[in-house]
C-alpha cells in the first residue's frame, strides 16, 4: 500500500469505528462493532476477548469472542494465564504480535495454531477502577502477517476501547445504582405505606407535628376521638380547636441530645370539646422525614384506668370500714363489758365504793379502749399530715430515752448504729408513732436477754430505717397477715399496730419489707430522700 492509500484506509476504518465506539452501551454490542470493522477491512475473522480470573488470578476467563465455533469457545473457556498470547501480554502490558502462527513454535501459540490461525495480535487493556485486566486479540486464518497500516489502526482502536470499556462501566455503575435507588424508593414507598395503614388504624391516638410550630401534619382517628371533634371540624375550625386546645400545649418535646431512643412520656389531664375531662400519657419521638424534623405523639387514654382505680379504692374503703366496724365494735366491747361488770357488782353488793385494785383494772381497760379508738382513727386516709424536711437521726435521738425508759422495765437493750442520711420529708410525730409501734412490738417479741437495735443508712438514694430484735421470728404463715387490721396473734392485742406503721409509711411515700427468721426479725422502712 502507498501512504495515500494507507491513510485513506486509516480514515475510512477510524470513521466507521469512532461513532459505534462511543455509542456501544455494553462491552458485547462494542466487540461486536468492532468486530464488524476489523473484519470488513482487514480479513481478520477471530476475535477473542479475556479478563483475570477474580478468585483465581492465575487463569483467564473468555468473556467475549467472535469467528469461532462453540467447541473451540468450550476450549478456550478457561486456561492457565502463562500458557497463552493474551496471558503474556496481560503480564506483560505490551502488545503481543505473533506472525506465521503455524511456521513458529511459539509456546503461547500453540492453542491457536491448532484453530489454524496464521497471524494474532494482542492488546493488553486497563480500566480505571477495574482490579482485573483485560486482553483483546484479533486472528486470521487466511493472511500470515499484518501490514503496519493495521497494526497501528489496530493499536489506536485499542486505546480508544479503553475509554469505552470505562464509560461502559459507569454506566452500568449508574445503572446498578438506579436499580438500588429505585430498590429503595419501593421499600420506602411501601414502608410508608403500611405506616400510614398502621397510624391511621391505631386504637392508640397519634398524631405527627412540625416540631418548630406544631402544626398538625397527620391525626388519626383515634385522636379526634379523644379531643372529642370530627375530622370535617378540624379541617374548618383548626386553630380554635385544634392549636387551642389545652393537651397541645402541654405536649413535651424531646431533648435533641438525649440519647433515649423512644422519647420521653408525660401524664397530663385536660378538658376535651365535648367537656368530658381525659386523663392521658404522651410520649413523643423525633422523626426525620425527608430531611424535615418532626414530632410524633403516641398517647394512652388513662381516663377508664383511672375511673377503675378511683372505684376500687373506694370499695377497698368500704371493705376496710365494714372490716374495721367488725373489728372495732368487738374489741372495745371487751374492756367496756369489764367496766361494766365492776359497776353491777358494786350495785348488787350495795357499795358506794370500790376495791383500789377493781378501780384499777376498770382504768386500765378505759385506757386500752381509747388506744384502740386512737390507732383506729390514725388510720384514716384523710388524717392530716404536716411534712417538714428533718432528719431521721435527729428524731431517733430525741425519742431514744424514752424507748430506753421502755426497755429497761422489761429488762431488754436498746443500742443505736447510726450514719448519716439524707433528710426527708416527714411528719415527725407519726414517725414517732411508727417508731414507737415497732419497738413495742420488738419488745413483746423478745424474750430473757432480748436486745433492739436501731440503725439507719442510705441505700439507692433512700434514707433506710432498721428495727432488728433477736425474737423467735415470724412464722411463714403469719407473715402475710401481719398488715391486716385487727389481726394479732398477742392475747390482749388490738391488731392495729402494724397497721398503723403500714398507713404512715404509705403517707410519707415509704415502702416496708422485713426479713424474718429464728435468730430474730428486721423491718426496713425506706424513705424517699427527693
Amino acid at each position: 500500500m502507498n501512504t495515500e492509500t494507507d491513510l485513506e484506509l486509516k480514515y475510512k476504518v477510524l470513521t466507521e469505528l469512532l461513532p459505534g465506539i462511543l455509542s456501544s452501551e455494553t462491552p458485547s454490542q462494542l466487540l461486536t462493532h468492532v468486530f464488524g470493522c476489523v473484519s470488513k477491512h482487514f480479513s481478520l475473522d477471530l476475535l477473542l476477548n479475556y479478563w483475570v480470573e477474580e478468585r483465581f488470578p492465575y487463569r483467564l476467563q473468555l468473556i467475549h469472542h467472535r469467528g469461532v465455533t462453540i467447541e473451540e469457545a468450550n476450549a478456550l473457556l478457561s486456561l492457565d494465564q502463562g500458557q497463552t498470547i493474551c496471558g503474556a501480554a496481560i503480564k506483560s502490558m505490551q502488545p503481543y504480535i505473533c506472525e506465521r502462527l503455524q511456521e513458529t513454535n511459539d509456546f503461547h501459540g500453540r492453542i491457536l495454531r491448532q484453530m489454524g490461525l496464521q497471524r494474532y495480535v494482542c492488546f493488553p487493556i486497563i480500566v480505571v477502577d477495574e482490579t482485573r485486566p483485560f486482553a483483546i486479540g484479533f486472528g486470521s486464518r487466511t493472511r500470515d502477517t499484518f501490514d503496519p497500516t493495521e497494526l497501528e489502526v489496530l493499536h489506536l482502536m485499542a486505546s480508544h476501547l479503553v475509554r469505552a470499556f470505562e464509560r461502559i462501566g459507569r454506566i452500568e455503575e449508574l445503572e446498578r445504582q438506579n436499580a438500588a435507588l429505585a430498590e429503595t424508593n419501593r421499600f420506602l414507598s411501601s414502608s410508608e405505606n403500611r405506616f400510614a395503614a398502621i397510624f391511621a388504624a391505631s386504637p392508640h391516638p397519634m398524631l405527627i407535628t412540625t416540631l418548630e410550630d406544631r402544626e398538625i401534619i397527620e391525626a388519626n382517628d383515634a385522636f379526634l376521638l379523644l379531643l372529642g371533634i370530627t375530622r370535617l371540624q378540624m379541617d374548618t375550625q383548626y386553630g380554635e380547636l385544634i392549636r387551642g386546645n389545652e393537651l397541645m400545649l402541654q405536649i413535651p418535646e424531646p431533648d435533641e441530645h438525649s440519647t433515649v431512643p423512644e422519647g420521653i412520656s408525660r401524664e397530663v389531664t385536660f378538658t376535651n370539646h365535648a367537656g368530658d375531662e381525659r386523663a392521658c400519657i404522651l410520649r413523643t419521638v423525633r422523626l426525620d422525614f425527608n430531611g424535615e424534623l418532626l414530632l410524633l405523639t403516641m398517647i394512652s387514654d388513662l381516663t377508664e384506668h383511672k375511673q377503675y382505680e378511683h372505684e376500687l379504692q373506694r370499695l377497698s374503703q368500704l371493705h376496710l370500714v365494714g372490716e374495721v366496724a367488725a373489728g372495732i365494735g368487738h374489741e372495745v366491747r371487751n374492756p367496756m363489758t369489764t367496766v361494766r361488770g365492776f359497776l353491777q357488782l358494786m350495785l348488787m353488793q350495795g357499795k358506794n365504793t370500790l376495791e383500789p385494785a377493781y378501780l384499777q383494772v376498770m382504768i386500765e381497760e378505759l385506757d386500752r379502749a381509747n388506744q384502740i379508738i386512737t390507732e383506729f382513727l390514725s388510720l384514716a386516709k384523710d388524717h392530716m399530715v404536716q411534712l417538714k424536711r428533718e432528719n431521721l437521726n435527729d428524731l431517733i435521738r430525741k425519742i431514744l430515752p424514752l424507748i430506753e425508759a421502755d426497755a429497761s422495765v422489761t429488762g431488754k437493750i436498746i443500742t443505736t448504729h447510726l450514719t448519716d442520711v439524707e433528710s426527708i420529708e416527714m411528719d415527725n410525730k407519726q414517725i414517732t408513732q411508727l417508731i414507737l409501734n415497732f419497738i413495742r412490738n420488738a419488745l413483746e417479741a423478745t424474750g430473757e436477754n432480748g436486745w433492739i437495735q436501731l440503725k439507719t443508712y442510705m441505700q439507692d438514694g433512700r434514707a433506710v430505717l432498721v428495727i432488728e430484735d433477736n425474737g423467735p421470728g415470724i412464722p411463714a404463715d403469719v407473715v402475710e397477715q401481719i398488715w391486716k387490721p385487727f389481726y394479732t396473734t398477742k392475747e390482749n392485742g388490738s391488731g392495729l399496730g402494724l397497721a398503723v406503721c403500714f398507713s404512715i409509711a404509705n403517707k410519707h411515700g415509704a415502702s416496708i419489707d422485713l426479713s424474718t427468721g429464728k435468730e430474730g426479725t428486721a423491718f426496713y422502712v425506706r424513705f424517699r430522700t427527693t
